[in-house]
């Protein structure tokens, strides 16, 4: 795989996730922002049945992103030679990705779950989940603030040693990096990441 290759396929995923992730999580922003909210608080959300294909639509995006995420590290940490002076970074930033997508794989199904059942519920007269619909949603908040943002952030950190981008860039991450770990609890602060990839999909396409 040529660098050229390299540098546009990790600007394609990039884009993906980018454009996902934050919509995503925008449409979402509900079910992740009532964490530790009673069940009572969740069950007037789900209520509106556009909201719940709202939300069912913004899992849908937070999937498709964490797809996105795993093939853009694996386009900027290509696989090296073990005895490659970067070769266990290059590790580190593949795993790290892989278990980011993960957890956003597993919070776009926990924000799924409640909605679907009880869009699949209007279909059938079914009730759906109507007992606990905050258990499912706090579990998607908690796998996007610590399964999500810790790998991430050691995929941010990770990359800039791997000689892929400016310098500004190497010199800004660790700061994006620690603010997104300060205040990753806070769902809009999320976005950070997006932003970071975005931009780092930009200086991918120039190589």
């Amino acid at each position: 795989m040529t660098v050229e290759t390299t540098g546009r396929g990790a600007s394609i995923a990039g884009g993906v996730f980018a454009v996902s992730f934050f919509v995503g999580l925008f449409l979402v922003g509900d079910q992740a922002g009532a964490f530790a909210d009673s069940d009572r608080a969740f069950a007037e959300l789900f209520a509106d049945r556009s909201h719940r294909v709202q939300d069912l639509t913004g899992s849908v995006l937070l999937i498709v992103s964490a797809i996105a995420f795993g093939v853009f590290v694996q386009f900027i940490a290509p696989a090296l030679d073990p005895g490659a002076s970067r070769y266990a970074w290059t590790v580190v930033v593949r795993v790290s990705g892989l278990l980011a997508a993960a957890a956003i794989l597993v919070a776009g199904g926990a924000f799924a779950t409640v909605p679907a059942s009880l869009v699949i519920g209007d279909f059938f007269d079914d009730p759906g989940i109507v007992t606990a619909q905050n258990l499912l949603p706090s579990l998607g908040y908690v796998m996007l603030v610590a399964g999500a943002m810790i790998p991430a952030v050691v995929v941010m950190v990770g990359s800039t040693r791997l000689g892929l981008y400016s310098q500004w860039f190497v010199w800004v991450t660790p700061v994006v990096a620690g603010l997104l770990i300060v205040t990753a609890p806070m769902v809009s602060a999320m976005a950070l990441l997006p932003i970071w990839v975005a931009v780092a999909a930009v200086l991918q396409s120039r190589q």
